[in-house]
């Protein structure tokens, strides 16, 4: 019986991991769209974990990823920006500027 409930433990252990590092992945690209789109440069290209939050959709809950990413503007280091994953929806980036806040569905 121990040994059941630590492999199922295993197991939901190992697709959470999974679904960080698929998330994580999700967040650079679109991280890195975003920055090449408005002529930024993606410092270090990656992303971070910011948040993690649980949300209700309907009738059920659904995780939503937060990721936060520095960039560059005219070699200025900026720390502004944000990636936003819900469960089944496309990641939303956000870049604060001097100019204002930039937001892009990708």
């Amino acid at each position: 019986m121990t040994g059941l409930l630590l492999l199922t433990l295993a197991g939901l252990a190992s697709i959470i991991w999974w679904s960080l590092l698929k998330g994580k992945e999700q967040a650079r690209n679109a991280a890195s769209m975003a920055c090449r789109e408005h002529g930024l440069l993606l410092m270090d290209d990656t992303v971070v974990l910011n948040s993690v939050r649980l949300k209700k959709e309907g009738h059920s809950r659904a995780y939503r990823l937060q990721y936060r990413f520095e960039f560059a503007r005219e070699g200025i280091l900026h720390t502004g920006g944000s990636v936003l994953i819900g469960h089944g929806q496309r990641p939303t980036v956000i870049i604060k500027t001097s100019n204002g806040q930039l937001i892009q569905e990708m």
